[in-house]
């Protein structure tokens, strides 16, 4: 739809000079941004129930797999609603609704209760780490949690593992870049045009602007932009709230620019409406990936969505609505997750300290020919 927007835009000026038993995982995480979680080095992938923050600040995430990152196996008892997590001697009992919690036989007493989310169990983060034996660290600008245990630690400090700024454990590099462990190779071979490759842009603005603090910054706004534009309903849509939480993120140039672009997303506003839309998901930005490309950074960003319904499903979002001819439509399955990896640029009018006001460009970075890779969540 931009990219249509951006060829009008030039046209014209050549012409014209994001108790909790059984409740809903998507109005849960409604207005929240996606918690990276990232165990002994490996960011971990969840199927389907995302961690949130629940109602007394306290970070839910769906037991198993976080568990099981650790080494625990957990065992569920469905009569009495229980899971039970087992790591060595140290077991743990959480009962879905109860904030009594058994941690080797000694009673404690939490102050948010396990919940069961859209048929996962989902316990507080902190408190199930920590009993067993880890330790967890807030990554506030990386918006992640990061966790290890004793044996990944020694590995850290013996050497044997090296860790990026952002708590995950590097692969090994190639001429292009600084590769993480956890991440597929696919993940790499996309392609994208780059005038600086991921690891020359870190080798050679790394001492200077293109720190975590500014990396940080710019992958924050990408997150709170495909909050607005992946988290759709056209029961309850504000027009004017929807373009000002996407604007709030992007590179507007000069007010011509911004008449256009707000012209586009006012015509696909009312297309959610008309094609009945209901939409969620998110983009996780990974900080370590981040290239230059035609004057701004280009960050390699995994996405996670579901149309939940829509009339014409090719056609859901504002990346592929109305697409141009650098950019795919396709349809969708409703219901289904679909998870991948895309390229989301960013840009400036700004020439003076430009890492200060780098932000979205008007693109169509989901689904840009060759950019992108989407598959089902099984």
């Amino acid at each position: 739809m931009f990219k249509k927007t951006i060829a009008t835009l030039v046209a014209a000026a050549v012409i014209g000079g994001f108790g909790l038993n059984s409740v809903n995982a998507a109005a849960i995480n409604e207005g929240q941004i996606i918690i990276p979680i990232i165990v002994n080095g490996h960011k971990v992938k969840f199927p389907d129930t995302e961690p949130y923050v629940d109602e007394n600040g306290r970070t839910m995430v769906p037991v198993r797999f976080v568990s099981e990152s650790l080494g625990a196996t957990v065992k569920w008892d469905n009569a009495t609603r229980t899971a039970t997590i087992t790591n060595g001697t140290k077991t743990i009992s959480l009962a879905i609704g109860s904030k009594t919690v058994s941690d080797n036989g000694q009673v404690v007493e939490l102050d948010t209760a396990a919940a069961m989310v859209d048929g996962r169990t989902m316990v507080p983060l902190r408190f199930v780490s920590e009993s067993m034996n880890s330790k967890v660290t807030w990554d506030k600008g990386g918006n992640a949690v990061q966790i290890s245990d004793s044996a990944y630690q020694a590995k850290i400090d013996n050497g044997t593992v090296k860790l990026d700024a952002w708590g995950r454990e590097l692969a090994t590099a190639d001429d292009k870049w600084n590769k993480l462990a956890d991440l597929p190779s696919f993940v790499y071979e996309l392609s994208a045009p780059r005038e600086l490759s991921n690891k020359e842009f870190i080798k050679e603005v790394g001492s200077t602007w293109a720190d975590k603090t500014h990396i940080d910054m710019w992958a924050g706004k990408i997150r709170k932009y495909y909050q607005a534009q992946l988290n759709i309903d056209y029961r309850t849509i504000d027009e004017s709230s929807f373009i000002s939480a996407l604007q709030n993120e992007m590179e507007l140039g000069s007010s011509y620019d911004k008449f256009y672009i707000t012209k586009a997303m006012k015509e696909y506003v009312a297309w959610v409406k008309t094609n009945h839309v209901i939409a969620k998901g998110y983009a996780d930005p990974e900080n370590s990936l981040v290239g230059y490309i035609f004057g701004g950074p280009v960050f390699r960003t995994h996405f996670k969505f579901m149309v939940v319904q829509a009339d014409d499903t090719a056609q859901v979002f504002m990346d592929n609505t109305e697409v141009s001819k650098w950019s795919d439509s396709f349809k969708l399955k409703t219901g289904v997750w679909y998870e991948g990896y895309a390229d989301v640029t960013m840009g400036t009018h700004f020439g003076s300290s430009p890492e200060n006001h780098f932000a979205l460009n008007a693109n169509e970075n989901m689904f840009s020919k060759g950019r992108y890779v989407y598959n089902e969540v099984k």
